[in-house]
């Protein structure tokens, strides 16, 4: 009988420990916000595929809220919290692991928190991120080129255009210098295309305008390739 009282009272234990530990993480994750992306590709999100658009993501005590722009909702399961290149991701970001041809959302990074680990792939795949930033432009206004490359450039490249080493190790890439001779060899079209469009080791360049992410308007991608040419050695 003693035995049958302890498991019990064992039970109860746990069974309060459980529910005080979802009601904490609950709380927790209810401090991140939200964050919108207009994510230009087809990408996977646990064993659903859905297609480009923007999406809504929100943490809540049953996982990860993502919400598309026409309202339908999905979750995902988080594997657990991971900590990383802060100065990169502190924004919110979106990192998919790319493998065969597919994308696969596995990190989320929520402003100011630490990221959200949903899927993980072992080695031999390459990642594409898409970053936040925690200022905005008005895409009906043109900035100087130093202010847009400030705002989307400068976190990868460096605030001088000599690179970033943080961003080396996080891609496991050298990202190209803008100073270097390669890139600014370049044709002023060579590299509106690879800001607007992006190529297979970079995506678009975006930008965020109250929390919500996009293209970098064509006005500011030219006064971004002005300002790169001033870095030329």
């Amino acid at each position: 009988m003693r035995q049958v009282i302890g498991r019990s009272a064992m039970a109860r234990s746990l069974m309060a420990l459980i529910l005080v530990t979802v009601f904490a993480v609950g709380v927790a994750f209810g401090q991140t916000g939200s964050l919108k992306f207009e994510i230009p590709y087809q990408f996977s999100l646990g064993s659903k595929a859905l297609p480009p658009g923007t999406y809504t993501f929100s943490v809540n005590s049953f996982g990860l809220d993502v919400q598309s722009e026409t309202g339908t909702r999905f979750s995902s399961h988080i594997i657990t919290w991971i900590s990383g290149p802060g100065e990169l991701l502190r924004d919110g970001s979106l990192v998919f692991d790319k493998a065969n041809g597919s994308r696969v959302l596995s990190e989320v990074w929520m402003p100011g928190a630490n990221g959200l680990l949903l899927h993980s792939i072992p080695k031999n795949h390459e990642r594409d991120v898409l970053m936040g930033s925690s200022l905005g432009l008005n895409p009906t206004r043109v900035v100087s080129g130093k202010e847009a490359f400030d705002l989307t450039c400068a976190k990868c490249h460096g605030a001088d255009g000599n690179g970033n080493k943080d961003a080396n190790k996080f891609f496991n890439t050298d990202i190209p210098k803008l100073t270097s001779q390669e890139v600014q060899s370049k044709t002023d079209d060579e590299l509106r295309r690879q800001i607007a469009v992006g190529s297979s080791k970079m995506p678009p360049v975006e930008i965020d305008e109250s929390g919500f992410r996009h293209r970098l308007p064509p006005q500011d991608v030219d006064a971004v390739i002005a300002y790169v040419r001033t870095l030329k050695r």
